[in-house]
């Protein structure tokens, strides 16, 4: 058995590892699919949006599933949306999350995901033709962990960085081992930035009990045992940030900042954006760092 797992969680375990090894492989594409999550951030999503377009290379298509808890919001979104109508970005309006986002993986035929959150920002360039060469059977690829990261956020602690060592496919890439590291350097499985077979997630989303992004990533913790056994891959200086500034979900008690949604909502309204350029190749010391947010017409 697995240390510290119950008779029903190891059996949970067993059962969806037989699913991902029967399970079929969907064909090979160039590139991969980015789902974000979103709700009632309609200013902090068009700054992750308009910044990975500024900053990458190769974009790949890009799904939003987004929620609203007001009229007010929703038509933010809607205007987020016109910004983007020329890129490849699908919008879907969330009804209920686990049942939306297994209807999205049925639609999904890349043979790899990543999952980003809407109070994340691109601050570094990446070419994802190149990222998504990754073999995501045997490397979890994070972009927000980099070599500079001496600090968790989440829980406050100071943290040590790996000892890191180079794979000679990937040479411009440090590469760790989960297992002997802590914190955040042995969380493989975060749904801010990190690439997964989409294979592998369209069993996890089926199978797992979830309500919303928070309780999914806590359900993801089941499969820990076989993640944390492939290696880590990051760039020597991390691609995103995110920015912790407010909290939109009920969940748990992650901690967060006290910025109200309803008053970046009315920036937004206003016509203004998040100066997300302004945030280029900043040295933060955690993945999770709470930035002061500066404005800038649309």
């Amino acid at each position: 058995l697995i240390a510290n797992y119950d008779v029903n969680r190891q059996e949970k375990y067993t059962e969806i590892l037989e699913k991902i090894v029967s399970s079929p492989v969907p064909p090979k594409t160039k590139l991969f699919s980015i789902i974000i999550f979103s709700k009632d951030r309609a200013l902090q999503l068009d700054a992750l949006l308009g910044s990975l377009c500024f900053f990458s290379k190769n974009a790949p298509k890009v799904y939003v599933l987004h929620s609203s808890s007001t009229n007010k919001f929703e038509q933010s979104y809607s205007q987020v949306l016109e910004e983007y109508k020329s890129r490849d970005i699908k919008f879907i309006k969330e009804t209920n999350f686990r049942k939306d986002l297994i209807a999205l993986f049925k639609t999904i035929d890349t043979k790899k995901v990543l999952f980003l959150v809407d109070d994340l920002m691109f601050k570094n360039s990446i070419d994802f033709e190149e990222f998504s060469k990754i073999d995501t059977k045997k490397y979890v690829a994070s972009l927000r962990m980099g070599s500079h990261l001496t600090f968790s956020y989440t829980t406050q602690k100071q943290q040590s960085k790996p000892r890191f060592s180079q794979v000679q496919e990937y040479r411009n890439m440090l590469c760790w081992s989960f297992e002997k590291e802590h914190l955040d350097w042995a969380y493989p499985l975060s749904v801010d930035g990190h690439l997964f077979s989409t294979q592998e997630m369209k069993v996890l989303v089926e199978e797992l009990e979830y309500k919303a992004p928070n309780s999914f990533e806590e359900a993801l913790q089941l499969m820990n045992p076989l993640y944390s056994k492939r290696l880590g891959l990051c760039y020597k200086e991390s691609v995103i940030i995110n920015n912790p500034c407010n909290k939109v979900q009920l969940e748990n008690n992650n901690i967060a900042g006290q910025v109200s949604i309803h008053e970046l909502n009315d920036k937004w309204v206003e016509g203004l954006r998040i100066n997300y350029k302004e945030y280029k190749g900043i040295a933060n010391e955690s993945a999770h760092q709470e930035l002061l947010l500066s404005f800038i017409e649309r």
